[in-house]
C-alpha cells in the first residue's frame, strides 16, 4: 500500500492501482471458442496427458488432416493433447488455463508459442507492444508453475508472422521485442527457450513462402520442420530417445 495526504486526510490506494494495468496480463475468454474449451476441459478430466502443447491457431492447426501426420509422428505418441485455439492471445491462454486446462494434470512438458494475435493491428480492436506482449507470456509462465509446478516448460520464440508479404514488418518487430524480453524467463531448469524462426526466414530475413504462405502459419511442411528442429530439447525435457526425422512433407 501507499498512503498519499489529500486535503489533511489520508487516501490509502493499492500498488495495483497506481500503474496502469497490463491488458495482455489480464484473464479474458475467449468468443467463439467457448465449446472447444469445454470438450478440452472435458478430456483434462478424464486422462493424465505428458505433453501439452499450448497456442494460438499455429498450434490449433495440429489438429488438420494435412498437419496430422507430424502430429502422430513427433507429439500423439508421448500421450501429448493439443491446447491451441485460432485467434487466442496471452490474455485468452491465461483464462483458459486458470479456468479447467490445467486441472489435475501433472505434465512432463508444456510448450508455449503465443504471441503473434496480441500484436496483430488488422484484425484486433486493439493490440499490445513488445513489452506488454512479454509481460502477458510471463503471467502464462506463472500460472503452468502455480498448477503443474513439476512440468518442464518449453517457450517458443514468437513464429515471425507478416501480414500482406514476406517482411520484415512493424508487426514482427513487436513479435521480436516481445521474444527478446520473454526468453528472459528461460532459467534452463523449470523454464526452456526455443528458437526455430531460422527455418522460416531467407538469409535477407523474409519469410519463405513455400513454408508459410500467408506469411504467418507454417504449411504441413513448416510445421514438420518446427517438430525437427524443436525435437532435441523436447526429447531431453521428456528424458527419451530423439525420435528419428520425417521425410519432407509434399
Amino acid at each position: 500500500m501507499r498512503i498519499f495526504s489529500f486535503f489533511g486526510a489520508a487516501l490509502v490506494l493499492p500498488f495495483s492501482l497506481l500503474a496502469a494495468e497490463n491488458p495482455a496480463e489480464v484473464a479474458v475468454p475467449q468468443r467463439g471458442m467457448e465449446k472447444r474449451h469445454q470438450e478440452k476441459c472435458a478430456l483434462i478430466a478424464k486422462e493424465k496427458f505428458d505433453l501439452l502443447m499450448v497456442g494460438d491457431s499455429i498450434t490449433h492447426n495440429f489438429e488438420k488432416p494435412d498437419y496430422q501426420p507430424v502430429w502422430k509422428h513427433y507429439f500423439a505418441p508421448r500421450k501429448a493433447i493439443n491446447l491451441g485455439y485460432s485467434g487466442a492471445r496471452t490474455e485468452n491462454i491465461i483464462w483458459n488455463l486458470q479456468n479447467g486446462e490445467l486441472a489435475g494434470q501433472n505434465p512432463k512438458v508444456i510448450t508455449l508459442m503465443i504471441g503473434t494475435n496480441n500484436a496483430d493491428a488488422k484484425n484486433y480492436p486493439t493490440h499490445h507492444t513488445g513489452e506488454q506482449i512479454a509481460g502477458g507470456i510471463k503471467r502464462i509462465i506463472e500460472v503452468m508453475r502455480e498448477k503443474c509446478p513439476e512440468a518442464k516448460i518449453l517457450l517458443l520464440r514468437c513464429f515471425p508472422g507478416a501480414y500482406g508479404g514476406p517482411g520484415p514488418t512493424e508487426h514482427r518487430a513487436v513479435l521480436d521485442a516481445a521474444s527478446a524480453i520473454a526468453m528472459k524467463l528461460a532459467d534452463d531448469k523449470h523454464i526452456f527457450f526455443c528458437d526455430v524462426n531460422a527455418v522460416y526466414l531467407e538469409s535477407d530475413g523474409k519469410i519463405k513462402k513455400h513454408l508459410m504462405p500467408d506469411w504467418l502459419h507454417p504449411n504441413p511442411e513448416g510445421a514438420r520442420l518446427w517438430a525437427e528442429t524443436m525435437e532435441p530439447l523436447l526429447a531431453r525435457l521428456l528424458n527419451e530417445t530423439p525420435k528419428p526425422p520425417m521425410a519432407p512433407l509434399p
